[in-house]
């Protein structure tokens, strides 16, 4: 798998992570073998560039950081303020380094060792040939979505960067989708300052050595998943931190339509369906015909205020995601008393996914798991859940996509560990 760096530091940059969010959508594949003479890399790409042919920039030999360049440990006369001077610009090169991989199909390879090295829990390349080898086969393979989260000077010659990457197989007629979170170290060669190797540590897995058995089982798992999602328009949200037992996501805002549920309905509950159906399709004061929207979300069998309602999604181009409220949405008024417009508001979700009709034990199940999950990881978890429905009710019950989604309280993507990976090998 692939991983970033990007961005600037504050200060010296060893403690503090400079918080960044770009996502990408790429083409690519990586696959699980050991080549010693292959190497990869990460994927990224700006939503204001273009994906073309992968080649190889050929630069000036003037520069410092030609293959001329001695290469050699640094020396003890190097000063502190020089290497984070040296880090902080390849900080900012690696930047537009990576939005020319996607855009223009070039890597800068004076910039790289020849030796330059890269490995995760399922793949290891072992030079720059490889490297660029790898990143044709997962422009091919794959579309890929990059979030770079945060980034920092984590020793004196390494950088470090959290990440998520979601990547859909482009020919399987399902078309999985493959999401690893975590952490990627970048060593820098002080004296020359090109890159020397990339390791990649998922969240996942607790065991992140080259073809552990918990990674190559992560990847197994998603590739085989026969849960579907409908392509129809849904809640924007970006994956912050993937483990085997839930995500983290950091959901926009969104608009839907929502009614009451009947006193006494239980977790799995449908109804309340058909009256918002009606208003979506035409029971509204324009008549207009909606778009349906996925998922379906209900907090039937539970107390409060906030129990006993269902709620659709209303389509993006309404404006929710970008905080438009009700009276500037354009969403026609419902005919139905019983239909309520609102913005939902955005926040930090956990989310478990499971298949099933789903009927009301395995929503409780669900719910149980995730917080037992929750809490032994020490996160915070707010009172009450929603149910999440992806398909309609003629999908065959193992291929449904079900979620409990549970708020969270004072959550904060972890930083980097301070301890150079270079230094646990």
């Amino acid at each position: 798998m692939q991983s970033a760096v990007l961005g600037t530091v504050e200060g010296d940059g060893r403690a503090g992570f400079v918080d960044y969010t770009h996502s990408s959508n790429a083409t690519a594949a990586s696959t699980a073998h050991d080549t010693t003479n292959s190497s990869s890399t990460a994927i990224v790409k700006r939503e204001d560039s273009d994906t073309t042919a992968l080649g190889v920039q050929d630069d000036s030999a003037a520069s410092p950081f030609s293959e001329a360049a001695v290469e050699q440990e640094p020396s003890a006369s190097t000063s502190e303020q020089q290497n984070q001077a040296l880090l902080e610009e390849t900080q900012q090169f690696l930047e537009a380094e990576l939005q020319r991989i996607f855009s223009s199909g070039q890597i800068t390879r004076e910039r790289y060792m020849s030796s330059f090295t890269f490995e995760d829990p399922v793949s290891r390349y072992g030079d720059l040939n490889g490297f660029m080898t790898n990143i044709r086969l997962l422009r091919t393979l794959f579309d890929i979505r990059f979030d770079l989260h945060k980034s920092a000077i984590n020793k004196p010659m390494e950088i470090v960067t959290r990440w998520t990457m979601t990547m859909k197989v482009k020919a399987a007629p399902w078309r999985p989708a493959l999401t690893f979170t975590g952490r990627s170290y970048y060593g820098v060669n002080l004296s020359t300052g090109k890159l020397t190797y990339q390791k990649d540590m998922w969240d996942a897995v607790a065991d992140n050595r080259f073809l552990s058995v918990e990674g190559v089982a992560h990847v197994v798992q998603q590739l085989t998943s026969l849960q579907t999602t409908p392509s129809l328009d849904t809640p924007p949200y970006t994956v912050l931190k993937k483990t085997r037992e839930y995500e983290i996501r950091k959901y926009k805002p969104y608009l839907v339509a929502e009614t009451d549920m009947p006193s006494g309905s239980g977790p799995a509950a449908g109804d309340g369906f058909n009256t918002l159906a009606g208003y979506i399709f035409g029971g509204n004061d324009k008549r207009a015909k909606m778009e349906m929207t996925t998922p379906v979300i209900s907090t039937g069998g539970q107390p409060g205020p906030e129990g006993g309602k269902m709620q659709f999604p209303m389509e993006n181009k309404y404006g929710g995601a970008y905080g438009m409220d009700v009276a500037e949405s354009g969403l026609p008024n419902p005919n139905s008393e019983r239909v309520v417009r609102k913005l939902q508001e955005g926040g930090i979700i956990a989310a478990t996914t499971f298949p099933g009709l789903p009927l009301d034990f395995e929503v409780v199940q669900a719910e149980r798991r995730l917080r037992g999950a929750l809490l032994v990881d020490g996160l915070k978890a707010q009172e009450g859940y929603r149910l999440a429905r992806y398909n309609d009710p003629f999908t065959l019950p193992f291929l449904r996509r079900n979620e409990v989604l549970i708020s969270l309280e004072d959550f904060e993507l972890e930083t980097a560990e301070r301890v150079a990976w270079s230094e646990t090998r």
